[in-house]
């Protein structure tokens, strides 16, 4: 089986475990919110931001460093291992004393507790990094997504049985340490490995090094996460940061949905291509290809029918977050396809640069939104999407350097893809319009419907090239889908 077969079966099986996930989660999310209130879903998302927090510091973070290696030793193993291991502990503790201030700062003495009790699970999670990234390494992406599956569901039963047998807010509690705990008991029994003792100095300076870099990275990508909602709510206001949160929250969730099963995929995929001698720049510029006919048509769909999808979802009293999230579908666009080239970064080991330049996102975003700030919520949101799209360039110049490919084809690959959908958002437009006056759902269901038709004649017309080369990945056997593993 090529590397390319086993890219197209690893985004397949993340896709699918993915989009389940979610809907468990949300399922689980509503019939608990309905059980116990916002007043105690308030308190824990208190807790939460900070758990939330520490937790994307150890997952995907030092272990990164297995997945880049060309041929990581027991050595390298081990030291990954316990330096996860001693930043999930400090971060754990650093939690479990920083409670009690962060309480008296809330004036909500259970944060407190919540926070104590969930910070378990940044420490369960460091644990689990190592053997998540051997099973990406080896493309054993089906395990990965039954492990969510399976915690999801494990800890909805938890969560849901204790609110229903009156445990209050720490239903929330045991929702999620049984979510996480089933991860990691499930992530465990998947892998063969097992830490030891057996490492040296180099090895824990080498994989710490990389590990610094990447941590940096992460931080950037927090900082990119939470900057908006800061700035908006120190100049706009609470409506106005409410607007903006659920924009941020619908395009989060869906670029979640598509661009986290091509980044988690790709990226043991680029590193296995360099160890096999092959061209990973050729396999990026393929990814980019499939990725921009899935990417450009969602989320400019998204943008047009921004209004209508929020008068149906939340009601008219959020039509306000309409032309944010119009703006806002566009940065969803942006992380699809630069999710895949930092991945590419990483897998060759380039962790500095790449995140250099989302630091460089995070200091020109803070600029321009704070100019932008004097002209309302959707001035200052473009401003943020406008420093992503202003550096963009640079990214592109980086994975084309690393990848020995000139940036044209990277750029180019894209260009029928964005005139399919402009037609494809023309035709929308024209076909929202005629609906109006029709039931809210009739208006929806057609015209996203009708955007889904027109993009499809225009692939079967103008790019069946690029429905030849998911068959080629698709089929087994060597050829387009890379080299043979």
């Amino acid at each position: 089986m090529t590397i390319g077969n086993k890219f197209i079966r690893g985004v397949a099986w993340m896709a699918a475990g993915g989009w389940t996930e979610q809907a468990i989660n949300f399922a689980v999310f509503v019939t608990m919110a309905k059980i116990l209130g916002p007043e105690l879903y308030g308190l824990l998302s208190m807790a939460a931001v900070f758990i939330v927090l520490a937790e994307a510091l150890v997952r995907e973070s030092v272990s990164e460093y297995l997945i880049a290696a060309h041929d990581p030793t027991v050595e390298d193993y081990n030291a990954t291992f316990w330096l996860t291991a001693g930043l999930g502990l400090g971060l754990a503790l650093a939690l479990f004393l920083a409670a009690g201030p962060i309480a008296e700062l809330y004036g909500q003495p259970v944060v407190e507790g919540l926070i104590r009790g969930l910070s378990v699970t940044v420490l369960l999670i460091a644990f689990t990094a190592v053997p998540v990234a051997i099973l990406r390494r080896e493309f054993n992406f089906r395990v990965l997504s039954l492990r969510a599956i399976a915690g999801v569901v494990v800890g909805g039963v938890a969560g849901i049985a204790m609110a229903l047998s009156g445990y209050g807010v720490w239903s929330f509690v045991g929702q999620w340490i049984a979510m996480i705990t089933t991860n990691v008991v499930l992530a465990w029994t998947a892998v063969d490995w097992r830490p030891g003792l057996v490492t040296t100095r180099m090895h824990l300076r080498r994989a710490g090094a990389f590990g610094a870099q990447v941590l940096g990275l992460r931080l950037a990508e927090l900082a990119v996460v939470q900057m908006p909602t800061l700035l908006i709510g120190a100049t706009l206001g609470p409506l106005a940061t409410g607007l903006y949160s659920v924009s941020w929250r619908l395009v989060e969730t869906l670029t979640f949905l598509i661009s986290t099963p091509l980044r988690m995929v790709s990226q043991p995929a680029f590193a296995a291509v360099r160890r096999e001698g092959g061209r990973a720049g050729d396999l990026l510029l393929d990814i980019a290809r499939l990725t921009g006919v899935v990417a450009f048509p969602f989320f400019v769909g998204l943008a047009v029918v921004a209004e209508p999808v929020l008068r149906l979802v939340f009601g008219a009293e959020w039509l306000g977050a309409a032309p944010v999230l119009s703006v806002m579908a566009f940065l969803g666009l942006y992380f699809s396809i630069a999710m895949v080239q930092q991945s590419f970064c990483l897998a060759a080991g380039k962790a500095g640069e790449i995140t250099i330049l989302t630091w460089g996102n995070v200091a020109l975003g803070a600029v321009l939104m704070l100019i932008a700030a004097r002209w309302g919520l959707v001035a200052i949101t473009a401003a943020f999407v406008a420093a992503h799209f202003a550096l963009w360039i640079f990214r592109y110049r980086l994975v084309a350097r690393l990848g020995d490919m000139a940036v044209m084809p990277l750029l180019a690959c894209n260009a029928m893809p964005a005139l399919a959908t402009a037609v494809m958002a023309g035709a929308v437009v024209m076909i929202h319009e005629t609906l109006s006056g029709m039931p809210l759902v009739v208006d929806v269901a057609v015209s996203i419907l009708s955007g889904v038709v027109v993009f499809a004649v225009l692939t079967l017309l103008f790019m069946r090239d690029r429905l030849r080369l998911l068959l080629s990945y698709a089929r087994p056997g060597d050829g387009a889908g890379g080299v043979a593993a």
